[in-house]
């Protein structure tokens, strides 16, 4: 295809700049769920104590809206509000708790299929 003038150019331009926004969109919030399974899937599970009325930490994974700044795109993925002030704990280790770290051991394990993810989903 070749292109013919200047305002050609400039809507092929554009309409490919279109199109490679939505795929870097695309790519980062799959990122993200990729991540979140990978998180819920790690979260231990309490298991001490009478904890029969509360649901498992890992029931309380989430993930933000898309932030988009200076051309960078991502999303915050971790716990809500309610529980996640508690995942500190079992993850950096208490006095009486030795730190599990799944946190980073979820962001490690998912790494390879979030990169893998971004590279199907940016194809041009």
């Amino acid at each position: 295809m070749a292109v013919t003038g200047e305002a050609e150019l400039i809507a092929n331009l554009t309409k490919l700049e279109k199109t490679e926004e939505k795929k870097a969109r695309k790519a980062t919030r799959d990122g993200a769920k990729v991540f979140q399974e990978k998180l819920k899937e790690v979260t231990p599970v309490a298991k001490s104590g009478d904890h029969s009325n509360m649901t498992p930490l890992a029931e309380h994974t989430k993930h933000g809206n898309l932030k988009t700044s200076d051309g960078d795109y991502s999303m915050d993925v971790g716990y809500d509000k309610e529980k996640g002030w508690i995942a500190h704990f079992p993850n950096a280790g208490t006095s009486k708790q030795h730190p599990q770290h799944f946190i980073e051991k979820a962001r490690a394990q998912s790494k390879k299929e979030i990169l893998a993810k971004y590279i199907e989903d940016l194809k041009v």
